[in-house]
């Protein structure tokens, strides 16, 4: 295992930054998220593989620039961001990690959460952050980050990176965001609902009354490198699961999903 050799690599301050003023707290914009990161040091790492405290180090910068204002009244209701998945992939394009860090918020009241991205790609002898997306997915009341779910093939150069979110509460609700991951980049996204149901009564009295899920998976389409998205959409009211309605949808700068698979929540 080589040693850990922290390199740093400056980058020059936009012209519309001056010298001379306080670096701020970056907003809710990646524009300015990305202009601050420019701006700073940015860690690279000589390692033949990472860890999760590698990977902890490496989005620091990013984390510097982002505000972490309490979500209630009480000052420590802050994001905490204890749980991460972290997984090696290699395509033609090179070597990669897929780092998601889950935001969770206090578990309790209007309070959410959600999932951010990080992709580092292998250079040489070093890993750097190649590209990342902040608030990319999941997410739910009560501060439910979601999690990380899998890597899916959308594409004969395409993956798609699932993050799953939702929640229980006054009946269930649960979704997908697929992110496309091409060539160690991060382009379109889409959302899906995936479970939706709401009932009448409480405790053992409770009666399903609305129950609607959809299922999807990605289908080669000849001579096009993106594959169709193919969603069947289910009533699930009764004890069996009946296909009320099916669509397959062609890469189009991304996939969109017509209204009569978007569940009333």
């Amino acid at each position: 295992m080589k040693k850990l050799i922290p390199l740093l690599v400056i980058t020059m301050f936009f012209a519309c930054i001056s010298k001379e003023k306080p670096q701020q707290k970056a907003n809710d914009s990646l524009a300015v998220v990305n202009q601050v990161v420019k701006s700073k040091k940015v860690l690279v790492l000589n390692k033949d593989s990472l860890n999760q405290a590698d990977a902890t180090l490496l989005v620091k910068a990013v984390y510097d620039t982002v505000s972490n204002m309490p979500q209630t009244d009480s000052k420590e209701d802050t994001i905490t961001r204890d749980d991460a998945t972290l997984k090696y992939m290699e395509d033609r394009s090179g070597k990669y990690y897929v780092y998601v860090v889950e935001n969770r918020g206090p578990m309790y009241g209007v309070s959410i959460g959600w999932c951010d991205i990080f992709i580092f790609k292998r250079t040489s002898d070093n890993w750097i952050l190649n590209d990342f997306r902040l608030q990319a997915g999941g997410g739910g009341m009560y501060g439910n980050p979601g999690s990380f779910e899998k890597l899916i093939k959308i594409g004969d150069e395409s993956l798609g990176l699932v993050i799953s979110g939702g929640q229980t509460h006054m009946g269930s609700n649960f979704n997908v965001t697929v992110v496309e991951l091409s060539e160690g980049k991060l382009r379109t996204s889409f959302g899906l609902s995936t479970y939706h149901d709401y009932g009448e009564g409480a405790g053992d009295d409770n009666k399903i009354t609305v129950c609607d899920e959809n299922k999807y998976h990605f289908k080669t389409e000849a001579n096009k490198k993106h594959y169709n998205l193919v969603i069947e959409r289910y009533n699930c009211v009764n004890d069996g699961s009946v296909k009320v309605d099916s669509v397959s949808i062609p890469y189009q700068n991304g996939y969109k999903i017509p209204e009569s698979f978007l569940f009333e929540v």
